[in-house]
């Protein structure tokens, strides 16, 4: 790329931003949380929009065409992935300068977007630089050579730090997890520079709280791989490297390279998690680094489940959190990080489904009993079964009554909890055929994808 990537590809991002569109879902998003503060609002506003994105699972959800379409320009894959978390990021810091009464034009709002990158690689003097410019520049016309120069120093240091040495981690999707913590850091920097500029302690905070998670997320995930297997000279060398590599203090690098020599407890981890925010988005990131080679081991299920102990997160929550991942990659197989091992996943998902399947032919007899005294459910589910057009009305009906079956029953209690229904096209597929709607039970393998949206 050459020296003017940064400014080109932020310039195309802010032409192709509405303003309207973005004010449009960020009403819609407090109208349904009008009881949170302004500031809990925007905090929120960020996770929910880098968890639509997908980057919270640390896959930008960029289409087929657009990585199809980066790579014929002769970028690598790996390069059209880093570009699409790119636009996604510089998407959500000016959605929250809409969200701040805080939207800028062209050039202006360009710069503004150099300015926050700078500061998420720890460049205040570059963000300064850049910031002084910025009353001088005309929201239309050519941008100065200097800002040029300067948004080049930028996108050197972006594609610097975009993929870590080794990368992926032993198999774990360090590379991905980061990924979030970094978009959500720069839209807490974004937050900070529109409302107070650079008033340096408290884009200070921001960062030092992304140290904090980063070495967390570190210590859970070097956690897993000791449980799993003694590592060997040449892995050792690999994560010191890492490790060293990621810009962090000398204490949280010291603290972690001694990890390196021993067990890393559940209990420590979990000591270090003070929000239910942090708990969930850890349990996910060390969820998804077991299920990455297909197969999570003895030793990976008593460290997250020893985790999550800690954590005071039940087994049939942490069940939840499982289907959620699972879920999200099931829904966007087409999107997926190069980075990720799709195979996998669905090896996995199996090995979830045949768990499933055996719960439920231990409860049988006490399913078939409900669903039989359930005159309503069990008439829907024989209506199904003989091919009659169910409404969507009726289709939900039946999900809904289904549900409430499994959730009288106490080894199926993880229907129970919120995103519980997200297992029924799960339940569909290992129930008897008898007791199967007709869309689940004579489908083909590649039909399944849209039988969710019919329920």
């Amino acid at each position: 790329m050459n020296q003017e990537w940064l400014f080109s590809f932020l310039d195309a991002c802010v032409r192709a931003f509405h303003d309207e569109d973005a004010a449009a879902r960020l009403e819609i998003f407090q109208r349904q949380r009008a009881v949170l503060a302004p500031d809990d609002i925007i905090r929120r506003w960020v996770e929910y929009r880098l968890r639509q994105t997908g980057v919270v699972y640390g896959t930008p959800l960029a289409s087929e065409d657009t990585i199809a379409n980066h790579t014929s320009r002769g970028y690598a894959q790996r390069e059209a992935v880093f570009l699409a978390l790119l636009k996604i990021e510089a998407d959500l810091a000016m959605e929250i300068g809409c969200a701040v009464s805080h939207c800028t034009l062209g050039l202006v709002r360009v710069a503004e977007l150099l300015v926050c990158f700078a500061l998420l690689r720890h460049r205040f003097k570059l963000a300064t630089a850049i910031d002084r410019m910025i009353p001088t520049l005309s929201e239309q016309g050519s941008p100065p050579k200097r800002l040029l120069k300067l948004a080049g120093e930028v996108g050197k240091d972006l594609r610097r730090h975009a993929y870590l040495a080794g990368n992926p981690l032993l198999g774990l999707p360090i590379h991905n997890s980061f990924n979030y913590v970094d978009a959500k850091t720069l839209g807490r920097l974004a937050v900070s520079y529109y409302e107070h500029g650079l008033l340096r302690p408290s884009l200070i905070k921001v960062l030092d709280y992304r140290e904090r998670e980063r070495e967390l997320l570190l210590r859970a995930m070097v956690g897993l791989t000791l449980a799993d297997r003694e590592l060997g000279v040449v892995s050792l060398q690999v994560l010191a490297r890492q490790i060293k590599s990621l810009g962090l203090s000398r204490a949280s690098k010291r603290g972690l390279l001694r990890l390196l020599k021993g067990k890393a407890e559940p209990l420590l981890v979990a000591a270090a998690v003070n929000d239910d925010r942090t708990r969930d988005f850890l349990l996910e990131q060390v969820i998804l680094g077991a299920m990455l080679d297909g197969h999570v081991s003895e030793q990976e299920s008593v460290y997250i489940g020893d985790l999550a102990a800690w954590l005071v997160v039940s087994a049939e929550e942490l069940a939840r959190l499982e289907a959620e991942v699972l879920e999200f990659y099931e829904q966007h197989k087409a999107y997926l990080d190069v980075f990720m091992v799709g195979s996998a996943v669905k090896l996995h998902r199996q090995r979830m489904i045949e768990r499933l399947q055996g719960t439920i032919g231990e409860n049988l007899g006490s399913i078939v009993r409900e669903i039989r005294e359930t005159k309503e459910l069990a008439e829907l589910l024989y209506r199904d079964s003989l091919g009659d057009e169910l409404s969507k009305a009726e289709r939900r009906k039946m999900a809904k009554q289904l549900v409430d079956i499994l959730r009288a029953i106490p080894a199926l209690a993880i229907f129970s909890l919120p995103g519980g229904a997200l297992l029924l096209p799960l339940l569909f597929r290992v129930l008897p055929d008898g007791l199967k709607p007709k869309v689940f039970s004579k489908r083909s393998p590649a039909e399944g994808e849209d039988t969710r949206n019919q329920l």
